[in-house]
């Protein structure tokens, strides 16, 4: 529910299964590409990486 294009939140980012259209700068893109984005940007970020010892 994250844009990836503009970081805006909001469940009606989803309208259904299969789209995402940003309720804030308009970004339209399939939703799974738009969560893949999301995850990359979070990895390069060091978002998904363990620190654990």
């Amino acid at each position: 529910q994250q844009c990836s294009a503009c970081g805006h939140v909001d469940k009606k980012n989803r309208p259904d299964q299969e789209t995402f259209l940003c309720t804030s700068c308009g970004f339209a893109e399939h939703a799974d590409v738009n969560a893949a984005r999301n995850i990359a940007s979070r990895a390069v970020a060091g978002w998904a990486v363990s620190h654990a010892a």
